[in-house]
């Protein structure tokens, strides 16, 4: 992912939340691993659209 990428995540997560980890699953998509706070996981998977601009979903 490129850091423009990673920035476009950033700005979608909501308050508090920071980026734990990011990784390919075996199914193919990128996960995103975040915490807030309180030490809380929320996971996402990223989508892609047809400029390279990412999205995400919460799983």
């Amino acid at each position: 992912m490129t850091e423009k990428q990673i920035k476009q995540i950033r700005s979608q997560l909501p308050e508090g939340e920071h980026i734990d980890r990011m990784y390919r699953a075996f199914e193919g998509d990128i996960r995103v691993i975040t915490k807030d706070r309180n030490g809380h996981e929320t996971r996402y998977t990223v989508r892609f659209d047809a400029d390279d601009n990412v999205t995400i979903k919460q799983f």
